[in-house]
């Protein structure tokens, strides 16, 4: 997973960032999930708090911020919501 904070006035193009993504990343470096932030979440010495993200998940029922799935059959990141996040759970959608 990835977390973003987009500019103000910017919203996310899934199709444009999964070809970006394409043509930076080898497959087992993109990132299947991404999480759109408002801020990032920093300590008090200016790290991320990666640990906490991780601890959440990607579950959308308890995550409060935007997700979105790397769905290779449309080649686009693709809003996660819960029939996404079903497929996943039960093996429909290999991830």
């Amino acid at each position: 997973m990835a977390a973003l904070v987009l500019r103000p006035g910017c919203r996310l193009d899934g199709p444009a960032l999964y070809q970006h993504v394409e043509q930076l990343l080898p497959p087992y470096a993109r990132p299947r999930f991404l999480r759109l932030q408002e801020r990032l979440a920093m300590t008090e010495t200016f790290k991320q708090q990666k640990v906490r993200l991780a601890q959440e998940g990607f579950d959308p029922a308890r995550v409060p911020d935007p997700l979105f799935l790397l769905d290779e059959t449309t080649k686009a990141y693709v809003p996660l919501g819960p029939a996404l996040w079903e497929g996943v759970l039960d093996g429909r959608l290999r991830i």
